[in-house]
This record gives C-alpha cells, structure tokens and sequence, in this order.
C-alpha cells in the first residue's frame, strides 16, 4: 500500500511539474507571437529616425558636433533595425533555403544575445576565418543550433563570469565549423555522455527541458552535419559543429 501510494505521489508531482512547464512552453510562445508584432512595430520609427538624420546631416552649416550626435543616432537606428528584420525573419516558421555567411549568422546571434552575456558578467571573444565559402542551408535552422549552444554556455557561466570565445574556421574536405568554448565549471565525466539525450538535463527544475541540445544535435544531423562536445571540470566546455558546404 506504501508502494502504491508513493508511486501516486510521484505521478502527481510529475503531472504537476509537466503541467507547469507546459503552461510556460505555451506562455512563452504566445508572447514570441506578440513580439514578432512589436518587433514589426519598431521598423517604423527606426526608419524615419534613420531618413531623418541622414537628411540633417546632407545639411549645410551643421556644427561639428552635432553631426557626430546625428552620425552616433543613426548608426544605432540601423543597428536596430538591421536586429529587428533579422528577429523577423527568424521567428519566421518557413523555410529559408539560401547562401548562407556564417560569419554573419554568428554575428547576427551574438549581437541578439549582447545582453545576456553582459549580465552574466562573460567576456565574449570572436575569431572568425573571413575566407570562408558560403553554404547552402535553412539560414533560421542555423541560427537556432548557435543560440542553444552559445545560451547553454551562458547559463553554465551565470553565477561565475568568464569568456567565452567563439570561432569559424575551415573542415575537413569541402565542410567548415563554428567552436563555442567556455572557461566555466565544466560538465562531469558521467554526465558529458548524456548531454544530448531527450529530457536530460542538470538544470535546476522550471530552468530545462531537456530538449534544447537534442534538438540541437538533431538540428545540426538534419543540415548534414556533425556536433562533439569536449569537457574537463573546472576547464570549460567545448562544442564544435561541422557544416558541410556542399561545393
């Protein structure tokens, strides 16, 4: 009977917690939604904003130091702006099958998540390969493999810092790869072989799914390509994905 009633206990705990973290799955989902419209909402202003100051500073007589305001204005409005259509374009559900620069894609995402990095007080270093050929994928696919891996780095980091370093670099035969390396806590020699598992997770509860690297080891199969990861404690995380270009 105490089995029994243990096991009913479980199961209703368990009910529960699904219950919460689909409620929060749909939640999440519906304020993307409501973001996409206020993202769209944005490219307006910004475009006036833009027209307006390159307007003023066509004019003549415009002090020196008003122009560098009108200047320093406008590059963040295009900044902005060049942010907000990429989001739209990434909360997109079609397929977007195109010649794709990963060097930009890498820059598009780490721009996105600026913030996040800031807060968690990590250093973000780049070193990208510029002779790198473009490939031919779903550009959307290859921005949502980037964002699980660069903000499971930053979720390693958050109560220490740290840098993160990030590089593009040429494969072996016709494929070329991205790195993600962290200098964070490093994941333990039991857990790094269950790390792309379906519903693993070493996240504290309401944090993970357990989905986010199994979707992406999926995401980065589906592309054709090949995803490893390399840890020690206390000496960070490395994630290497290699893409194939197709040429």
């Amino acid at each position: 009977m105490k089995d029994s009633a243990a096991r009913h206990s479980n199961d209703a705990i368990i009910s529960s917690d699904l219950l919460r973290q689909l409620a929060y799955n749909e939640k999440m989902a519906e304020l993307g939604k409501i973001s996409a419209g206020v993202v769209h909402e944005l490219n307006a202003p910004l475009s006036v904003i833009i027209s307006a100051s390159q307007m003023i500073l066509r004019e003549d007589g415009v002090p020196e130091i008003v122009q560098e305001m009108i200047a320093r204005i406008r590059s963040e409005a295009q900044r902005l702006s060049h942010l907000t259509k990429g989001l739209l374009n990434f909360s997109s559900h079609d397929e977007t099958i195109s010649e794709v620069d990963l060097n930009l894609t890498v820059d598009f995402i780490l721009n996105f998540l600026n913030f996040e990095a800031a807060r968690r007080a990590v250093i973000v270093l780049k070193q990208f390969d510029h002779t790198l050929p473009t490939i031919h994928l779903d550009g959307n696919l290859l921005k949502q493999i980037l964002l699980n891996i660069i903000m499971n780095a930053l979720q390693a980091m958050e109560e220490s810092g740290g840098k993160l370093l990030v590089e593009t670099a040429h494969g072996e035969a016709d494929a070329i790869c991205f790195i993600i390396a962290d200098n964070g806590p490093g994941i333990p020699i039991e857990t790094i072989d269950r790390i792309f598992d379906r519903y693993f997770t070493t996240k504290k509860p309401g944090e993970g799914t357990g989905l986010g690297l199994f979707v992406t080891k999926s995401l980065v199969e589906s592309l054709g390509g090949n995803i490893e990861v390399t840890s020690r404690i206390g000496g960070g995380t490395t994630f290497a994905v290699t893409l194939p270009t197709g040429q």
